[in-house]
């Protein structure tokens, strides 16, 4: 068991990583799609065409949200919409060529820039590092609570004044 400075200092760590990935990605430095565009464009790469309330779910936002980045994305020709032949009256998403090409130039500019800020670094010192991120998102996933959802008064019980 790790000691809660140690694992405050982790915190830390992970989310000046965050900030400071945003930032790059704020001041432009990727390309012309914003993040969440590149999540749901990468969501339709690896689990293919699916409806706006799965992608919604898989990546942990309300539908609304998924909504209109899929609106920008296909109008951008990175998304087609067709009819779920399942059901007529609702669509399936997928990815497009052109949207796969931008994730690669996105990918590609990002890794120039790890690469770049790393090329100091031993290239076993980097791979026990991305050995260790994995064990650390697995054990994260693994241990994640529950979603909380509000407490109802049950019906037969008399609600508080």
């Amino acid at each position: 068991m790790i000691a809660s400075t140690t694992a405050a200092d982790l915190i830390e760590a992970l989310r000046t990583i965050v900030r400071t990935g945003r930032g790059a990605r704020q001041a432009a430095l990727f390309g012309d799609l914003p993040g969440a565009s590149v999540t749901t464009l990468v969501a339709l790469d690896r689990h293919g065409e699916q409806r706006m309330g799965e992608l919604a779910e898989r990546l942990c936002v309300d539908p609304s949200v998924v909504s209109r980045q899929v609106a920008t994305l296909a109008r951008s020709g990175f998304v087609a919409r067709r009819p779920d032949p399942v059901d007529g009256r609702a669509q399936l998403l997928g990815i497009t060529d052109a949207g796969r090409d931008a994730i690669a130039r996105y990918r590609g500019e990002w890794i120039g820039w790890v690469a770049q800020a790393l090329e100091d670094w031993d290239d076993d010192d980097a791979h026990h590092l991305v050995v260790s991120l994995h064990r650390l998102a697995d054990d994260l996933r693994q241990t994640a609570p529950a979603p909380s959802r509000p407490t109802l008064p049950h019906p037969t019980t008399p609600a508080a004044r």
